[in-house]
């Protein structure tokens, strides 16, 4: 048996130019970070003497005699990809809501990627890993959204992911020191809005505008800059304004609950703030300083998750 913890992640800038429709005419430029909240997956040959069947548990049970007869997409199809013919067991079960913004179904989608190349021995590479599990969410499933999400889970906190036009990617640590990475860290709130969304939708709203995607493109590029001078005031006003472009993109992206906070937080002081993920749902992520983060938890107690940043990327934690 093997168990792994696979990261969710934080899309500072760049988000929605990773979708394939604008980053091969434009290619794509992301800031980001992995966190300390995870997906556990458990992966192991079912044993002989039991009945040879598939063993899916999530937040469902499924117990079937072949893969076809699995109801989760992404779990069917990942298994389908792999060719994994032996029944198995899968145990899974995550830190966070599904289907809020933190990318969690690539989480899960790399993280059984993981598990199989391991009890396979297919020896897989990382960009192997990635590359199978765009083309099973983006491909196969044909899921709107970008390749970031499944790029992040393998990757180790703050950096930058670079996307050509012909899709190739290129992951970068940030240059900055440990103690900026702290501070940086201090200065966020996540906010949960308590809802959940049909986000493939929201995601699809995405496809069709360039320009608010090329100003996106253009404040990451900035952004960068702001990390070199370790300057987090202005990292946090150039994120609203990112957010500010994003929230063009489509209606479909804000709500009035998300503009309440995202308002709210602002006139208490905020740096900047934005939802994260494709929209509609999910987390506010807030950058500010102390006396204002301090605010913030009061006034959304039992609403506010604590985070670190992941520094390991995914992590085996058992292998037997």
């Amino acid at each position: 048996m093997l168990i792994i913890k696979s990261p969710f992640r934080i899309s500072l800038f760049g988000g929605s130019t990773d979708y394939k429709s604008f980053y091969e005419n434009h290619g794509s430029f992301i800031i980001g970070t992995t966190i300390d909240k995870y997906c556990y997956l458990s992966m192991r040959f079912r044993p002989s003497i039991l009945s040879k069947k598939y063993l899916c548990t999530y937040s469902k049970y499924e117990l079937v005699d072949t893969i076809d007869e699995i109801k989760n997409p992404l779990i069917r199809e990942t298994l389908r990809y792999f060719n994994v013919d032996i029944p198995i067991e899968l145990f899974s079960f995550s830190d966070i809501p599904a289907r809020t913004g933190l990318g969690g179904s690539s989480s899960y989608c790399v993280g059984m990627c993981c598990l199989i190349d391991k009890i396979k021995q297919l020896n897989l590479s990382k960009n192997q890993i990635i590359k199978s599990a765009i083309d099973i969410e983006r491909n196969i499933l044909n899921e709107s959204g970008g390749i970031q999400d499944q790029i992040w889970p393998l990757s180790k906190g703050i950096s930058s992911i670079e996307i050509d036009k012909q899709g190739n990617f290129y992951v970068k640590p940030m240059p900055v020191t440990e103690e900026f990475s702290n501070e940086l860290q201090n200065s966020f709130t996540l906010i949960y809005t308590d809802e959940q969304r049909n986000t493939d939708v929201i995601a699809k709203s995405h496809e069709n505008d360039i320009q608010n995607k090329l100003n996106i493109l253009n404040l990451a590029k900035q952004s960068y800059d702001l990390f070199l001078k370790e300057d987090i005031k202005s990292i946090g006003e150039c994120l609203y304004e990112s957010w500010l472009s994003k929230e063009r993109i489509s209606p479909l992206i804000s709500n009035i609950k998300t503009k309440e906070i995202i308002d709210d937080v602002m006139h208490m002081g905020a740096y900047g703030s934005k939802l994260l993920g494709s929209g509609g749902c999910g987390f506010v992520l807030v950058i500010s300083d102390s006396i204002v983060k301090q605010k913030i938890i009061n006034k959304y107690n039992g609403y506010v998750l604590d985070i670190k940043f992941n520094t390991n990327g995914i992590l085996e934690v058992f292998q037997n």
